[in-house]
């Protein structure tokens, strides 16, 4: 996809609400499949779920573009600048950071990965497992039956 976008001049955007900020076992999803996006969005994982709070980040690429036209990004968001959730998020970020707890989620989404391969695997009704660090999905295996 990244390779499209670079063909015809279009922004790689990510949403990363869910997947990102440690879930995936890196700080952000993307990084184990070796692009960069334009722009990213984060949110759940960046407060902790101890405040409401969202974010978006834009690489230098946007950056240069916005600085040789007006300077200005027009933007909202739902938990837009709130101070509270701002320094709850610094602080779990601070402590995601201190503690390894992206490493950790590494290392124990490989566990979950085996017990849930090892559990699930052969199941007749599990079709997919898939995921990566802590964020996983088990579906169902949809079975066609013809009259």
């Amino acid at each position: 996809m990244k390779a499209v976008c670079d063909k015809y001049g279009a922004l790689l955007i990510l949403d990363e609400i869910m997947s990102g900020m440690g879930r995936s076992g890196t700080l952000h999803a993307w990084q184990q499949e070796g692009v960069v996006p334009d722009i990213q969005t984060i949110g759940k994982g960046l407060g902790g779920g101890y405040a409401p709070v969202a974010g978006i980040l834009i690489n230098k690429r946007i950056v240069n573009a916005l600085d040789k036209g007006t300077g200005a990004f027009a933007h909202g968001q739902t938990y837009q600048g709130h101070p509270i959730a701002c320094v709850a998020a610094l602080e779990v970020q601070r402590i995601i950071r201190e503690e390894n707890l992206v490493d950790n989620v590494a290392n124990q989404g490989s566990l979950m990965q085996s017990l849930l391969e090892k559990r699930l695997g052969n199941h007749p009704h599990v079709g997919n497992i898939r995921g990566k660090g802590l964020f996983w999905g088990v579906s169902e295996m949809k079975t066609i039956q013809f009259r």
